[in-house]
């Protein structure tokens, strides 16, 4: 009999599987739509519909039947067949997808002090397999981002920056593991979806007008873009008569404002959790872009933007998805059926992550303030 392993990455967008022989070997991988997406774009109108409906178990249902539909196709092409020759699963994801995945309450994720709804990895049957959903670090930094670092491995004076709802960082300094989570808001995921555009594409259309001199650097909005709006190709209509369509997606003012807070949050966390472990900017040897928009965003695009400092874009690179990288390491580990829900090596190293809030942090707040523009900003250790 034919055996296999399963990992997946639950995001809150794109889920991505992978089918694994038992010897490690990868033999195909699949992508798809999160259908979640219709009780809410992000986690925190998926929380609100929870909130309201606190006993549906629509999310659920929804997710795990387009699980079952992805791994039964996955195994019909290896000529094997769904749940009798799958041994087992695990599955990666930010705090909020997994606790839904879960079915536990997602109420503590939407206030202060934000507090983890679990702190094991979770187990559940999936049609008779063990499905194994690890733990992050804390509320923010999920098994998806947490995971990125584990399977890199993150060293000496290097950074994982994963971006999406939240701007997940990582670094790697005097031996331990510092992590943060900004606040990035709809611009890196949904704030254009509904015209059927990736948000890495309004960025560059972003990008292009500033390099063309028609949008200043200091965040100022011209007139002209506050009736019409940008088209994707950098341009701004001419009249408001000119709508989107098939040939143009129109970004708003208000994405563009969305744009530019979620730049001023990663780079005001990035600067702050440098500062508070003495870390100085020069010293970052390498900066790893994951997650579904770290992979189609041009680097020339976030140095535009103000999103990484540009003096740093030379060290950063694109590392894919690295969620489901650490979901197929997780998935092969001897001891993930025998460890009690924890998956071995990982959940070792998840705990020895010191986690950083900055909400409400006054320093943050300045640096925020501060950067709330598309300047070519001052990293902090050159600030006066």
């Amino acid at each position: 009999m034919k055996q296999f392993y399963a990992a997946i990455d639950l995001g809150t967008t794109t889920i991505e599987a992978s089918l694994l022989r038992t010897d490690g070997i990868v033999l195909a991988k699949y992508g798809f739509q999160n259908p979640q997406s219709r009780f809410g774009s992000d986690v925190i109108s998926r929380m609100t519909y929870l909130g309201k409906h606190p006993e549906s178990e629509e999310l659920r249902k929804c997710v795990f039947a387009k699980i079952r539909e992805v791994l039964s196709v996955l195994l019909s092409g290896q000529g094997a067949e769904y749940p009798a020759d799958l041994v087992r699963t695990v599955i990666t994801g930010n705090t909020v997808m997994a606790a839904i995945l879960l079915g536990i309450n997602t109420e503590s994720l939407g206030r202060a002090p934000f507090a983890m709804p679990m702190t094991e990895t979770g187990i559940f049957q999936l049609d008779g397999i063990p499905a194994y959903v690890p733990v992050g670090a804390s509320a923010f930094l999920g098994s998806d981002s947490c995971g990125g670092a584990w399977v890199l491995p993150l060293e000496e004076n290097e950074l994982l920056l994963d971006l999406g709802t939240n701007g997940e960082m990582l670094l790697c300094h005097d031996g331990r593991i510092h992590g943060a989570s900004a606040a990035c808001g709809p611009a890196f995921e949904n704030c254009t979806r509904a015209q059927g555009v990736y948000g890495s594409t309004t960025l560059a259309a972003i990008a292009r007008l500033i390099k063309r001199g028609k949008l200043p650097a200091d965040g100022t909005i011209p007139e002209a873009v506050v009736k019409y709006g940008i088209y994707e190709d950098g341009t701004i209509p001419e009249t408001s008569s000119n709508k989107a369509g098939p040939d143009h997606l129109l970004i708003t003012p208000k994405i563009l404002q969305e744009v530019m807070m979620a730049g001023a949050a990663i780079y005001a966390t990035f600067c702050l959790l440098l500062k508070r472990e003495e870390c100085h900017a020069s010293d970052i040897r390498r900066i790893y872009l994951a997650g579904g928009f770290g992979f189609h965003m041009s680097l020339r695009d976030a140095g535009t933007l103000g999103i990484l400092p540009e003096a740093l874009l030379g060290r950063a690179t694109i590392s894919g998805n690295t969620s489901l990288l650490a979901a197929e390491k997780m998935v092969l580990q001897n001891d993930a059926s025998q460890s009690g829900g924890n998956v071995g090596e990982y959940d070792l190293f998840r705990r020895k992550v010191i986690t950083h809030q900055f909400a409400g942090d006054r320093e943050y707040e300045k640096l925020f303030l501060r950067s709330l523009n598309f300047n070519k900003r001052i990293i902090f250790e050159t600030e006066e």
